[in-house]
């Protein structure tokens, strides 16, 4: 049983850690889509603008999953551990 155990915890470190990939991927998504809507900002133009608010609502939306995703293996791997 110990050896399912630990390949359980195994695997959900290995989640929470893809998950917080993804946290930080999204953040930077989210920080290039502020430049891009400031740069579209400061020359006036639009479709930057747009590009730019897009992207940055989309990294939010990727660093909100990686959160939510980093979150749920971490609680699954707690209840691993209160099992034992």
């Amino acid at each position: 049983m110990d050896d399912i155990t630990n390949d359980a915890q195994r695997d959900l470190h290995e989640e929470e850690a893809r998950g917080r990939k993804e946290q930080a991927a999204g953040a930077v998504d989210e920080l290039k889509g502020k430049v891009k809507k400031n740069v579209g900002d400061a020359f006036d133009n639009e479709r930057m603008q747009a590009e730019g608010a897009a992207e940055e609502l989309g990294g939010k939306a990727r660093k909100q999953a990686g959160d939510a995703y980093a979150d749920a293996a971490d609680r699954a791997e707690d209840a691993v551990d209160r099992r034992r």
